[in-house]
């Protein structure tokens, strides 16, 4: 009983996990400092892909790493190379990735508050949240591009729930440089917005051709070849085999389960079966609410990511939007519970590398126990795959409870259309 009333007592549970994952970026923070002082960096690929392009053809093998993304996607890198050393860029990077999550934590506190009426002291916790949990603090450290990839996928959702369409425009940038993002047209055609598809997919033809034009059709069918599937490692999972690495697909799990079958059978099986319980969700729920709609998108993103082979741990911070969201409007007591248990673990980026190094300094009993129990588990999925797994049995639930369908229909007749031209309503809604 006393569970149920601090889960139904409204922000309360948004507030512990999200003091939760705060504490989680500060630990991951003190971890860096004591274990990784010196850790490797991305933006390195990033500023010899642009320098060199610069000069010549597109060079996927840069000597630092393998640049992943499409060729139009080195032009954002461009002024780094041409105006600073590398040093300098990628300190000038890494401070524009902090600015990036201090104004997507914003636009997400403000949108988030003008449907739930949140205090101060909310509005904070979710821009810490976006802004020094694991995966904003990783990003800065690492001089990734996620921050600001993520940025532009979250706070285009965000658009278009103001009824802007241009919201599809920034997913069709954002997908310019991972090509995974374009999946997400399945959210948009499932809340039929025309437009933004339209708008999405002219601006994707348009900047593909002008990446065409300024580096040449070669660049792109090189990058298909080369990039596109470097990151499909099937055959370090095959025998069962779990390697320490950021693989943030259910196919770890499943090799460690059944060891003696070929992993490539997993991809079209992840396939059929993701996809077809994501669409069980997308004709369950209505998007009649604001509840609904991020719920669907939270679907479809988890779909996309179990879906895809290459799914890092680092991808987990596309959820942030509508967990956030979810977090707050959700209703139902035991989806808001796996919602809150999702994010919870997923606010703890720890593998078996990071479990034995702490063991070691704790040492004693408490580690021993520790690394028993730890490791098998950290060797089926890291942390983060178990807090994805839990929001999406979240949405699960939530498709097969519908609550809200049935309320939608019966306040459909006294509700006006709001702002957006959808029909609000205050229970489990906007």
């Amino acid at each position: 009983m006393a569970l149920r009333a601090i889960v139904e007592d409204e922000y309360v549970p948004a507030r512990i996990v999200l003091t939760l994952g705060i504490l989680g970026g500060i630990l991951t923070t003190i971890f860096f400092v004591l274990f990784r002082p010196n850790p490797p960096t991305t933006f390195d690929v990033f500023y010899f892909a642009a320098t060199k392009s610069m000069s010549g053809e597109v060079v996927f093998h840069t000597g630092y790493g393998l640049w992943t993304y499409t060729p139009v996607s080195l032009l954002y890198f461009y002024p780094y190379a041409a105006l600073f050393d590398f040093q300098t860029a990628a300190l000038v990077h890494r401070v524009l990735s902090i600015v990036v999550a201090l104004v997507y934590g914003v636009v997400l506190a403000r949108f988030i508050s003008r449907r739930a009426r949140l205090s101060l002291i909310d509005e904070g916790l979710v821009v810490g949240f976006t802004m020094l949990s694991v995966y904003p603090v990783v990003n800065v450290v690492n001089g990734s591009f996620v921050g600001m990839f993520t940025a532009a996928l979250g706070v285009g959702w965000v658009v278009l729930e103001s009824d802007r369409d241009a919201g599809g425009v920034l997913w069709a940038l954002a997908s310019l440089v991972k090509g995974f993002p374009a999946f997400w047209g399945a959210y948009l055609l499932r809340v039929h917005r025309w437009r933004a598809i339209g708008m999405a997919i002219a601006t994707g033809v348009g900047a593909t051709l002008v990446g065409i034009g300024l580096f040449g059709l070669d660049a792109y069918v090189r990058f298909f070849s080369v990039a596109g599937s470097s990151r499909v490692r099937l055959d370090m999972f095959q025998n069962g085999a779990s390697p320490d690495n950021e693989a943030m697909t259910p196919i770890r799990g499943l090799a460690q389960l059944f060891p003696n079958i070929d992993t490539v059978i997993w991809p079209p099986v992840l396939l059929v079966v993701v996809a077809g319980l994501t669409v069980w969700i997308f004709y369950r729920l209505s998007s009649e609410t604001l509840t609904e709609r991020a719920t669907l998108l939270l679907a479809t993103i988890i779909g996309v990511m179990f879906i895809m082979p290459t799914t890092q741990d680092m991808d987990s911070y596309l959820v942030y939007a509508p967990v956030l969201v979810l977090l707050y409007v959700e209703s139902d007591t035991t989806v808001k519970l796996l919602y809150a248990a999702g994010t919870i673990f997923l606010s703890y980026n720890v593998g078996r590398d990071e479990l034995a190094a702490v063991a070691s300094v704790v040492g004693g009993n408490v580690a021993e126990l520790a690394l028993a129990v730890g490791n098998p588990l950290l060797a089926f999925a890291k942390m983060p795959m178990y807090g994805i797994l839990l929001l999406y049995v979240g949405c699960l639930l939530k498709a097969w409870t519908d609550e809200e369908r049935v309320v939608s229909t019966e306040t459909a007749a006294t509700s006006g259309p709001d702002s957006d031209g959808r029909s609000r309503q205050t229970v489990g809604g906007e």
